[in-house]
């Protein structure tokens, strides 16, 4: 028997294992007074090249991610843990280093209605996530969850105060005594409705908060290259003790090699933020301020500027109609557990920027998704929601959806600092100035669309659809401006209760003209045909053909799913472009793939 052979029989009789051992026929299992509940994951590939794709050759064809979690909960006190199998993953993990196997969540809780303590990994955020966010999203192949402790006090009704001290895990690095960091966080919020009747029997919701977090981190001396104008930064030259450098054809220009002394880089690193909730019968506002000082970092070139955010959100909805806009500004806040952290994805960031444009799950949109530039971004976004009336000559008998959505970022309107123009970088100096509601000349995204959907009957069911974007490949890594046409519609024809036929078709028209690199210029289609026996079987296939370029690259899958009460089992075969992931304005790259996949996930 080949090895290949012998790999790809490895790999379904685990995948069969797994779920033959972890595939439940009970809810929960009942233990005295207590109860154990928890979820497995399965999800692996085999990997087959394809050079005309960039799907590159594997050490090992077969990998996989797997966890399991567990769970106890007794009245007021819970505990859990969580095994991970990632010696081997999926390659997109592996190229993010997300890679190892042990127990790497564990925890004890314990909460009444006036204290909750939390010992062991534990997640939490403060507010919007502008000052502390910390999470988990598996598809993102992100962990950042804190080990140590939580309190959070209830003193009076509306009224509550929680505290954390902790370390951020880095992927499996779980040599925790060897880290020169940690993370300690205050936030407190008072929920005046709550705490004053007389606003809640008036339909009035208002919520005030406020968070303090602080990054403790040992420091080294950071070395850096300069050129600098003796004459007319010589205290400058003199302080920094520059003793090596090496002359240059300008003169009294000399190029050196700058230090930042330890004493000053910021061991303390503190951020501070403060949030307004307010709603009235069917107004909302939200709205939170963070504040980040000094803190030199990789992400931002070892700058002194401080950092700050502004978000703000307004909704109004009543029967047939809502209406929503947003805000975002944010500057410098890149804020990680360690200031040397590559900001190529979200691995040690303590904050979180959101994205505030739309969302959307069509496959040549996704593969633009808006990535969220915490140092450096300002825009809006505005959206309307109207349901023309049911049972009218537009409207027809069930009445006719529409969205219209409008979304814009842009950089910052920056002034670089003379120092940082003389000496050829900004590291160590303040970096430069903005206008706090100034935008910069370079577009980062643009989003104009809507959507229309309408049933017709009680078998079908049609929704079109239209954007034009434009997407700056440098979120991507890349040059050009994207502009893209992005047409489509999606099919839906109810057989009866059980079975059910949706077609979606969407075109991606980009004019030649892009000055894009090679491989992204042309045109895209994408054709999906699912048929499904609600609520157990679906089965898909899809394809997408990059026609409007010279290599016209296909890109065709197949899967079949099957959902037995809380299991769900998914088989695929196909390709997959480069590209990037986002989920909420977090993304990371993932390669080409091709080959066959299975994944399984219960709980119980």
């Amino acid at each position: 028997m080949s090895n290949s052979k012998f790999k790809i029989q490895n790999f379904f009789l685990l995948s069969a294992l797994c779920f033959l051992l972890y595939t439940p026929t009970f809810s929960q299992i009942r233990v005295g007074s207590g109860t154990i509940s928890g979820d497995f994951s399965f999800n692996g590939m085999y990997y087959i090249p394809d050079s005309t794709i960039g799907a590159r050759e594997v050490d090992s064809k077969v990998r996989g991610n797997a966890w399991l979690n567990l769970n106890y909960t007794n009245g007021g006190f819970s505990a859990g843990a969580r095994y991970e199998f990632y010696l081997y993953p999926l390659i997109d993990f592996q190229d993010i280093h997300y890679q190892g196997q042990g127990l790497t969540y564990f925890f004890a809780d314990y909460k009444n209605n006036f204290v909750q303590v939390t010992g062991g990994y534990f997640y939490e955020q403060f507010g919007q996530g502008l000052t502390l966010r910390a999470y988990e999203d598996r598809n993102l192949g992100i962990d950042n969850s804190l080990l140590g402790g939580r309190v959070k006090v209830t003193p009076w009704k509306g009224i509550q105060v929680k505290g954390v001290w902790g370390i951020e895990r880095h992927n499996f690095n779980f040599d925790y005594i060897k880290r020169n960091d940690q993370v300690r966080g205050l936030d407190a919020e008072f929920a005046l409705a709550d705490m004053i009747p007389k606003l809640s029997d008036n339909g009035v919701t208002l919520t005030v908060g406020g968070s303090f977090v602080s990054r403790f981190e040992k420091t080294d001396d950071k070395m850096f290259n300069i050129y600098i104008d003796t004459l007319k930064y010589y205290d400058y030259y003199n302080n920094h003790a520059i003793s090596e450098f090496k002359p240059t054809d300008q003169p009294n220009m000399i190029h050196c090699q700058g230090v930042i002394s330890a004493e000053n880089i910021p061991q303390n690193v503190a951020t501070w933020a403060t949030r307004l909730n307010f709603g009235i019968k069917g107004f909302r506002f939200e709205g939170e301020y963070a504040s980040k000082v000094n803190d030199p970092n990789f992400s931002n070139d070892y700058i002194y500027k401080k950092g700050e955010a502004l978000l703000m959100s307004a909704s109004y909805s009543m029967k047939g109609l809502g209406v929503s806009a947003s805000f975002l500004r944010a500057d410098n806040m890149d804020f990680r557990a360690q200031r040397d952290a590559a900001p190529a994805y979200a691995a040690l960031m303590l904050n979180y920027i959101p994205a505030i444009n739309r969302q959307y799950s069509y496959q040549l949109l996704g593969n633009y998704s808006y990535a969220s530039q915490p140092n450096g971004q300002i825009g809006a976004q505005a959206q309307v929601n109207y349901q023309i009336p049911k049972k009218t000559k537009i409207g027809g008998r069930y009445g006719t959806d529409i969205t219209l959505n409008y979304a814009r970022f842009h950089d910052l309107q920056k002034t670089f600092v003379p120092l940082a123009d003389t000496i050829g970088t900004v590291t160590g100096t303040e970096g430069y100035t903005s206008r706090f509601f100034g935008f910069g000349k370079n577009l980062l995204y643009q989003d104009i669309g809507f959507d229309i959907s309408r049933r017709f009957d009680k078998h079908w069911k049609l929704m079109l659809m239209y954007n034009y974007i434009n997407y700056n490949m440098v979120l991507q890594g890349k040059t050009g401006m994207l502009k893209g046409n992005h047409i489509g519609f999606e099919l839906t024809y109810k057989i009866n209760d059980i079975h059910a036929l949706r077609l979606e078709n969407q075109y991606l028209i980009i004019n030649k003209k892009n000055n894009l690199e090679d491989k992204d210029k042309g045109s895209w289609l994408f054709m999906l045909l699912e048929y499904s026996i609600s609520p157990k079987w679906f089965i898909t296939v899809s394809d997408q053909w990059h026609f409007g370029n010279e290599k016209k690259l296909h890109y065709p899958n197949a899967a079949v799913a099957f959902v037995y009460k809380t299991t769900r089992i998914a088989l695929n075969f196909g390709k997959t472009r480069a590209g990037i992931l986002c989920v909420g304005g977090v993304c990371r790259t993932v390669p080409a793939s091709y080959g066959v996949g299975l994944s399984v996930t219960t709980s119980f």
